[in-house]
């Protein structure tokens, strides 16, 4: 019986992709950080994303919750609305009026949007990532694998949502600032009287979400590496953030 050589030669490749194992969900959460390309070309061949979206829900929650717990709301109300220049002109009794008011609702709104914010969130970077790239790269790309690659990119949250869980259990009640629990940004640097253009500006320079932004990056590259080079991609993503947090400054300053 004969055999053709280059059958043999043909089939090896399939034959050895097929026996190849598919990273399970943890090992993707981790290759995202250690080997991001070869792990989004793998999500973006069998698009997942169930484990790192509803990990960073969950742990979302849990830090929200901590921060309405710990942070003094009365102290930190006060120094928000002394920086409005309105809230200066009314009479103290009116001020205080106010601000109990805000006690009241602000911890219970802080922790109940935090339960779908984050979500929502991750859907909204997809969708405006997910039709950039398919616009202005040509990557033809479905919202499933979009959703994957996203979902996974945002893995460098989990680290920093577990970070702020330790770092907010271990501080005492009263001694939490809700915006710059972390320190993680410019803006937990700048002082209290800052302009509150400097504020948007600080908050946006947040070195997590800049790490989650290169992985955003290095995803869609990965998924449609014909269409859309690394140097496109990353010009893409931070464009569009640029726009976005210069839109934010602008507001600030009226």
């Amino acid at each position: 019986m004969s055999t053709n050589p280059a059958a043999v030669l043909e089939s090896q490749p399939s034959s050895q992709h097929a026996t190849q194992p598919e990273m399970s969900a943890l090992s993707r959460m981790t290759g995202v950080v250690v080997s991001p390309t070869r792990t989004f070309a793998g999500i973006a061949r069998r698009p997942t994303w169930m484990v790192p979206f509803f990990t960073l829900c969950v742990l979302s929650s849990m830090v929200f919750g901590l921060i309405a717990q710990k942070t003094d709301w009365r102290s930190y109300l006060e120094r928000k609305d002394s920086k409005d220049a309105r809230f200066d002109q009314m009479p103290q009794d009116q001020k205080d009026r106010m601000v109990e008011n805000q006690v009241k609702f602000v911890p219970v709104v802080t922790f109940g949007a935090s339960i779908f914010a984050t979500g929502i969130f991750i859907l909204f970077v997809t969708l405006v990532y997910w039709g950039a790239f398919n616009l202005f790269n040509g990557a033809a790309l479905n919202f499933k694998t979009a959703f994957g690659l996203v979902s996974h990119a945002f893995v460098p949250l989990i680290i920093s949502s577990l970070l702020a869980i330790i770092v907010l259990l271990v501080k005492p009640r009263g001694d939490v600032d809700p915006e710059h629990f972390l320190a993680s940004s410019v803006g937990a640097f700048l002082p209290d009287d800052a302009a509150k253009w400097l504020e948007a500006l600080g908050q946006s320079l947040e070195v997590f979400w800049i790490w989650t932004l290169a992985l955003v990056a290095l995803g869609f590259s990965a998924a449609s590496p014909k269409k859309i080079k690394p140097a496109g991609a990353f010009l893409t993503v931070y464009g569009i953030w640029a726009v976005w947090v210069l839109c934010k400054v602008a507001w600030a300053m009226f």
